[in-house]
């Protein structure tokens, strides 16, 4: 990703995240990832949660000052909505890092990945419709508050179910392991991002080569 390119960006007070993945599913997989040797959560909770969703592209910023709203009223069921959406991000993360392994390999991906992933994806949209789903001020006010669980669950169920043309591939810099969708016309994009983990990995290779 060149420098110069607008990219949408969710500012937390853990730093900002650039929505470097070009899908929203892989977006969210992305929250949780290495930077400067250690794991960061971008979401460690439903306020953050309802605010990564506005950059996403999975709720409106009207949407997410609502939701915020409902979530002072509904404390409990909103640790239950951050806790599943965690879960997903993790069925969903396995299932992109099997696939991502079995592309660089030229193999389909395993029938348990996507079972396994076709359950999460069952357990997060729990029994919302699509009207509820689309519709915030159609819910009630807790199950409104699911919003940002069943959104995912949807942007998942859609990176599944209609693949992107390109190739998902994960970051080859070290302590990344950011996954995007590859648009790369010539030969496959090896980097999350060209100014910032390419940049590194480069330097990373230039020192080694030039040490002494």
């Amino acid at each position: 990703m060149q420098s110069t390119e607008f990219v949408r960006t969710y500012v937390s007070h853990l730093g900002s995240m650039r929505m470097l993945g070009g899908a929203p599913a892989l977006d969210l997989a992305n929250t949780l990832h290495w930077r400067d040797g250690h794991e960061v959560d971008f979401i460690p909770s439903y306020q953050d949660l309802a605010a990564f969703c506005i950059p996403a592209q999975l709720v409106s910023e009207g949407e997410g000052r609502f939701l915020n709203r409902l979530a002072r009223h509904h404390e409990g069921v909103a640790r239950e909505v951050h806790v599943q959406v965690l879960k997903l991000r993790a069925a969903l993360k396995s299932w992109l890092g099997v696939s991502a392994r079995n592309l660089r390999k030229g193999d389909a991906p395993k029938p348990s990945a996507l079972r396994d992933i076709h359950e999460a994806i069952a357990l997060a949209g729990g029994t919302a419709d699509l009207g509820g789903i689309l519709n915030l001020t159609s819910a009630s006010e807790t199950e409104a508050v699911y919003l940002p669980l069943r959104r995912s669950a949807a942007a998942v169920a859609m990176l599944v179910l209609f693949p992107p043309a390109n190739d998902i591939r994960q970051c080859e810099a070290d302590r990344c392991e950011g996954f995007f969708v590859d648009e790369s016309r010539s030969k496959p994009r090896r980097w999350c991002s060209m100014d910032g983990c390419g940049n590194r990995a480069k330097a990373a290779r230039y020192r080694l080569a030039h040490r002494k």
